[in-house]
């Protein structure tokens, strides 16, 4: 059984008789191999130009961090937040190609050494498989020493998000407050303020799985002032058209509020929570419900 090198049919006889399917026909024996051939220098030449590459643009990444700075500062340790901006920005496209490029290399120098005759430029090769090593690893080490900072710096901004929401709830009590003369019953009253650009609808939202308390401060009061305090504040609120509901059973105008919003786990009572007092945000766990209890409790959604 013969094969046809051209082809690649199988057929009964020699190939100088030729092929049944393509007609090809043996003209002679093999070439002999030549008694000298050229090493060849494409290994070398590849790994030396993988490591060039990945060294320039780790470079052109340093230096633009480097100067993108408001003063140049050529400090140690300014050099060294420049390199870890750097290999921050080329995690996605340097950091990978490092790591394929250096496995490459390996089995290209492998393959150098294991035929050393065949090949040309070993040293060159050495060295341009030590720079491919090299920027991997300094991206690696860059890399993973920013990730702990990076980390905290989202953490900073989550809590600051979790606070403005906050803050801006206040706000609007406050101008709640203003207007009528006493916090609000309960968070959907926040509708009777003036709303143009719809930032209150918005707030409401974004607050609806939470928890609003308001409270009056008796302690404060007398009884007579109290009573003249509500005679007052209901004449007031009644010039400004304001309704009852804002107002406790004594006539007398809320003075304090809590609110509780659920954390990152999106459910209210845990530990996460976020809470806000008279303005002041509250730090640490929710205090059990049994403790936290306060007159006046009104919920989002108006269930006492």
């Amino acid at each position: 059984m013969t094969i046809c090198p051209c082809c690649g049919a199988k057929f009964e006889g020699e190939l100088s008789d030729g092929c049944a399917s393509c007609g090809a026909r043996a003209v002679g024996p093999p070439l002999a191999r030549p008694e000298r051939e050229l090493p060849a220098y494409g290994h070398a030449l590849t790994v030396v130009a993988a490591g060039l590459l990945l060294f320039l643009a780790l470079a052109v990444a340093f230096v633009a961090a480097l100067l993108q700075r408001e003063a140049l500062d050529l400090g140690p340790s300014a050099l060294l937040r420049a390199a870890e901006t750097a290999a921050w920005r080329l995690k996605w496209s340097a950091l990978p190609a490092a790591l394929l490029l250096t496995l490459l290399c390996q089995r290209l120098y492998a393959r150098m050494r294991r035929e050393p005759s065949r090949f040309v430029g070993h040293r060159h090769a050495r060295a341009g498989l030590a720079l491919t090593i090299a920027v991997a690893f300094a991206l690696t080490t860059l890399i993973g020493i920013t990730v702990p900072e990076r980390l905290r710096m989202r953490e900073l901004a989550r809590r600051a998000a979790e606070n403005a929401v906050l803050y801006e709830t206040d706000l609007a009590l406050a101008r709640y407050r203003k207007r009528f003369g006493t916090y609000p019953s309960a968070l959907e009253d926040l509708r009777r303020l003036e709303d143009p650009d719809g930032s209150v609808a918005r707030l409401l939202a974004r607050i609806e799985p939470g928890e609003y308390k308001p409270e009056t401060d008796l302690a404060s009061l007398s009884a007579g002032r109290a009573k003249a305090r509500g005679r007052r504040r209901a004449s007031a609120l009644q010039r400004a058209g304001a309704g009852a509901s804002d107002m406790t059973d004594e006539g007398i105008a809320l003075t304090n509020y809590e609110l509780v919003l659920p954390g990152r786990d999106k459910v209210l009572g845990t530990d996460d929570d976020l809470r806000i007092r008279d303005g002041v945000i509250a730090e640490g766990a929710r205090p059990d419900a049994k403790s936290a209890a306060t007159p006046n409790v009104v919920k989002v959604n108006g269930k006492r």
